[in-house]
């Protein structure tokens, strides 16, 4: 493959094969559509408007998911007005931006807690507005949410009496299940997180609620859980630019982001050091691997660089490698710009618009 546009980026430098993202867009495009369900993408992958309302235009997406109040404004600004924060918005100052975005556009986001329910009330009230929210069931990540069932019922019937909020709808992540290699016993379990969900719609339906709207899933479930009955949405995000560990579990989709990285020292017999370190690379959920060079074993991974040690690849100073981040979202957001390849040339320099916005 024709690799010269490396030489017009600098590096370390993240890069967008074009062609591989678009064919990503178009296979999860196909998919909901042969299930006619909603694909809400979460773009706290991508960060990008532009990749935002390609996925809209691509067709099976109704609104876009996010999971901070500050990646909603970035998106609103584009002109997307249909927003869900897969999220709880907690601080008074993040809820005072939630009610004045509600001014405007549809900015949804997640309720699990009484205290957070009154504190969206009291804002949302007093600048005569009335908040759109999910409840988060727990489907066993532990990570946020209320427990399915009685529990669930209890809150909600919390917030149908509390003022300037109104329930719409129920939200899962079964994000617990992303790593599991075995397809039968992902798709099993992914299943089982799909029933508490919907018995909690049912049970709630029985005591006077009106509830069609279950919200769930990510890039390496989506698949099970669209054929699950009462779910009407699944939130991937992931799949645009795809990763190492999505790209184990799930590699109908391509790489479509690496990392570039030049060879900058030799520091003995088939040991090199690259200039992409933990400050280019997000290490939290693993290390990189190498593009194309299975056989390189990355050593050490330092601030500014990573050692390697290359068994069969022959090496020289200057060349450039491209490394496949583990989990590419956290990637993403160290970096204010992407270089953007299609055919195998360098054709465009994306600004991240919503990196950093963690607030």
């Amino acid at each position: 493959m024709d690799d010269s546009w490396k030489s017009d980026i600098s590096t370390p430098a993240l890069v967008l094969n074009y062609d591989a993202m678009l064919k990503n867009i178009k296979t999860m495009a196909k998919f909901v559509k042969n299930t006619s369900i909603n694909l809400r993408p979460h773009l706290k992958t991508a960060k990008m408007p532009i990749i935002a309302h390609m996925i809209l235009k691509e067709g099976g997406a109704k609104g876009i998911a996010v999971a901070k109040v500050g990646e909603a404004e970035i998106f609103a600004e584009s002109g997307i007005d249909d927003i869900l924060i897969a999220n709880q918005v907690i601080d008074v100052e993040h809820i005072n931006r939630l009610v004045m975005l509600n001014k405007y556009i549809l900015v949804r986001c997640v309720v699990d807690s009484k205290k957070n329910i009154l504190d969206l009330s009291k804002y949302a009230t007093q600048a005569d507005v009335e908040l759109e929210v999910l409840l988060e069931i727990n489907l066993g990540l532990g990570r946020a949410g209320v427990e399915p069932g009685e529990l669930a019922l209890e809150l909600a019937k919390f917030i149908r009496d509390t003022p300037g909020v109104k329930l719409v709808g129920l939200q899962g992540y079964e994000g617990h299940l992303t790593p599991m290699m075995n397809v039968e016993q992902r798709d099993m379990m992914t299943r089982e997180c799909m029933s508490f969900l919907n018995e909690t719609k049912v049970l709630l339906n029985e005591n006077g609620f009106n509830i069609d709207y279950i919200s769930t899933s990510g890039s390496a479930t989506y698949m099970h859980a669209a054929m699950c009955e009462g779910i009407t949405e699944i939130q991937p995000g992931t799949y645009v630019f795809s990763d190492e560990h999505l790209f184990r579990v799930n590699p109908i989709f391509d790489i479509a982001v690496t990392v570039l990285s030049t060879v900058q020292n030799q520091t003995g017999k088939n040991e090199f050091t690259l200039d992409a370190g933990t400050k280019a690379i997000a290490i939290g959920d693993g290390k990189p691997i190498i593009r194309d060079l299975p056989k390189i074993k990355i050593r050490v991974m330092n601030e500014e660089h990573t050692q390697i040690k290359s068994i069969c690849a022959n090496l020289e100073i200057g060349q450039k490698l491209e490394f496949i981040p583990a989990h590419i979202c956290p990637t993403i957001n160290l970096y204010d710009y992407i270089h953007v390849i299609k055919n195998n040339e360098y054709i465009a320099k994306w600004q991240i618009l919503a990196r950093g916005k963690n607030y």
